[in-house]
């Protein structure tokens, strides 16, 4: 039982991670400096806590660390920053296409 928390992160972050490059590909960049700034230092965070998490887990499936509180507070943190960083990420769209929507309604009129 105590493996499947780090079998379930091995198979999630790297879905996490093909997200994260789908959604940077796929969108526009925020065009001010500052805010183009705040979302690289987002997404390397991102990216980050996915590989920590990825490689922790990986580390006790082969097992070379034993299962234990202090690997899986790892990857439960880490797991938990990625979502709420992801949280945040599905806000940021759902303004930003608020705002195109208001400004395409106000420029019609």
């Amino acid at each position: 039982m105590k493996m499947a928390l780090y079998e379930m992160a091995m198979q999630v972050v790297p879905v996490l991670l093909i997200a994260l490059f789908i959604d940077t590909r796929g969108t526009d960049r925020p065009a001010g400096g500052a805010m183009r700034r705040w979302t690289e230092v987002q997404d390397r965070a991102y990216a980050a806590l996915g590989v920590v998490a990825f490689m922790a887990s990986m580390l006790v499936v082969a097992d070379i660390v034993a299962a234990g509180r202090v690997p899986a507070a790892i990857v439960i943190a880490t797991l938990s920053g990625c979502m709420a960083m992801l949280y945040v990420r599905i806000l940021q769209r759902f303004a930003r296409d608020r705002s195109q929507q208001h400004d395409q309604v106000s420029g019609d009129r």
